[in-house]
Parts: structure tokens; sequence; C-alpha cells
């Protein structure tokens, strides 16, 4: 349960972090514009670009309701359903954006707001499903995405503990158990003091799911410090400019930040090791070179009984250890020591 498999690629606790960069909206409904983000992650060496289907007038319900958003410096309000309406892709787009992202080894995946989505999706045989956190509540639809019998990725923004467990009893109520969560804080950008890593540890103990990380968060420390805390996925919004017109470009990574993020990511997996207490590989030398060893203090005839006196501890680290020490004290010499040797039972009678 801690495993999920997306397109061939295992997800979860022990498994490389699956590196989502989230398109979302950020191609302002231009095709050519979202096949350039493809190549720009593909670059980057994330391992899945993330798109979002929907149609806008399917879920804003009030045509007057408003939307207020920064960007290019500036606060925008504006209608909700027009925005969304200006975002969206013709279902036809996404054949071409998958096939492409394929191409270039990129997992595709996109969220989507309706069974229509859900069904397309499903036909360009997407590997998994991802659920935003706006729809964690909406449990008919999870039912639907998960009859489908993909890997469900759900987003917990905005979400209490019941939340979750409402929706992970739907996934599996309908027969699914191929679950993922993603700790997510619905806050653009997230304030630090409220990012909450330690709630990837939480979810984990609680569902026994893998656990990732949705980050909406500035720079790139929060999803370093996620996947140090074993967070196996990472979501990162995802821009070609910061400076273009629409609602979250603002706060999303470019891409120097996207590479400076993956190459960081892969660093900090590497620091993690496998949290055995043992020597690393080369350690050993090291160990040799820099622990002490129990050496003779003063010139020693043979037969001397060896005192705490006669003993010293320098490096190298090749003889006897400072530990075994009370070993040696009580013991004679079979010959001759000469001062600054270092000792080995050898050179001692068998008994004290």
């Amino acid at each position: 349960m801690d495993r999920i498999n997306i397109e061939g690629r295992e997800v979860g606790e022990g498994r490389p972090c699956f590196i989502i960069a989230e398109v979302g909206v950020n191609h302002n409904g231009d095709s050519e514009l979202a096949m350039k983000m493809i190549e720009a992650v593909a670059q980057a060496g994330a391992d899945c670009v993330k798109f979002q289907t929907f149609r806008a007038q399917e879920f804003v319900n009030d045509a007057e309701e408003t939307y207020t958003y920064k960007s290019q410096g500036r606060e925008v309000t504006e209608s909700m359903l027009e925005m969304f309406q200006r975002l969206e892709l013709k279902p036809e787009v996404f054949a071409r954006l998958f096939e492409y992202a394929r191409e270039l080894g990129l997992v595709p995946l996109s969220t989507p707001t309706d069974r229509e989505a859900v069904d397309l999706l499903d036909e360009l045989g997407t590997g998994a499903f991802k659920i935003g956190s706006d729809d964690l509540v909406y449990t008919p639809f999870l039912e639907y995405v998960a009859a489908k019998g993909k890997p469900v990725i759900l987003s917990t923004g905005m979400a209490e503990l019941e939340d979750v467990e409402r929706a992970v009893a739907a996934v599996r109520g309908a027969g699914n158990d191929r679950i993922a969560l993603l700790h997510c804080v619905s806050l653009y950008p997230t304030p630090d003091d409220q990012v909450n890593l330690h709630r990837i540890a939480a979810l984990r103990e609680r569902f026994g799911l893998a656990v990732g990380f949705s980050d909406h968060s500035s720079g790139i420390t929060a999803a370093l410090g996620a996947v140090a805390l074993g967070g196996c996925m990472v979501e990162k919004h995802f821009t070609l400019d910061r400076n273009l017109p629409g609602p979250d470009h603002w706060f999303s990574a470019d891409p120097a930040e996207l590479r400076e993020l993956v190459s960081a990511l892969r660093r900090v997996e590497a620091h993690l090791g496998a949290g055995d207490v043992a020597l690393g590989e080369g350690e050993q030398d090291m160990a040799s070179l820099a622990h002490r060893s129990i050496v003779a203090s003063a010139d020693l005839p043979a037969g001397h009984c060896i005192g705490e006196g006669d003993l010293a501890f320098r490096r190298p680290g090749t003889g006897l250890m400072p530990y075994e020490m009370d070993k040696v004290i009580g013991r004679r010499t079979r010959g001759a020591v000469a001062a600054g040797t270092l000792l080995d039972f050898g050179m001692l009678d068998d008994e004290a």
C-alpha cells in the first residue's frame, strides 16, 4: 500500500522521488506555449508534467462571481468564469500534449474536474489520476475516478483529517486500493510557518499510503525538507516566465528554479542513505587512519607486567583498540617492546 506504479515507475517509500512539474493553467490556453513548457520540464530533469482538464461552465455556478489574484506585479480582479474559460484547452490538444511528453521521456498527467475529463484522460492512457484539493470532498466524483482502476493521487489541502478519511474511503469503496496522498497547504504562496512538513509523517502513519508534497511555498527548501522527511513525490507549479499574465505564474518555479529543485532533490536522496548504523563505503580506511591504538608509552623489557602507566593511545587505529585496555593490563610481555609500538595480543602472555 505504500507504493503505486505510474506508467512503469514505482512511486513510494524506498523509491526515487517522483518530481511533478505542475503546468496547471500556466499555458494561458495556448497549446504551443504548453508544448514549450513540456520541453522545459524535460530539460530540467523532472519525471512528470501535469496539466488540468476542465470546462469552466461545469464548475463555476455564478457568472457574476469574481476572482482576485496577483499578476505582473499588480492585483487583478475579473470574472471567474471568463478567466477559466480563457485557460481551457480543447480536448484534442491533450492528445498532442500527452504524446509529446512521452516522446521526451516524461509521464504526462492531468487533473480532471468532471466525468467527461476523466473519460478523456482514460482514453489517452493516463497512468494515474491526480485529484486537486478542491475536489477532495467531491466523493461521487472520487468514486467515478476510482472505478477506472488506475492510481489515484489525492491532494489534501483545505482538509481536516476526517475529509481525508472520507476521500480515501470513497476510493477504496469503489474497489481501488492504489492511492497516494499529497500533503498540501492551499495558500499561494504558503508562508514558511504554515508549511507543516510533519504532516507528511502523520498522514503516512494514519493511512499507510505513499505520501508526497504539493508545494506552494516560495523557493525549494520546503520540497527538500519534504523528501528528507520521507515524501515520495513533490509537485511544484511551473511557468516559463513569472511575468506572464495569469493567476499562477508569479508564485511558480521558472525553468532555472525547477532545474535547481531537481538537482537538489536528487542530492538529498543521495544524502539519505539506508539508515543503517555501520561504516560506510570508504569509511573503514578513514577509521584505520583516525582512530587510536594502544601503544607502549616506554621501552618495555621482556616479562614486564603491564600497568596502566605503560600504555598510551595514538594513531593509527590498526592495533588494539583503547576499549581493549582491560585485556592488556596485568599481562606480561613475551619479549622486549620498544616505545611507540602498537600492541597486539601476540606480544603478551595468554593470561594476566
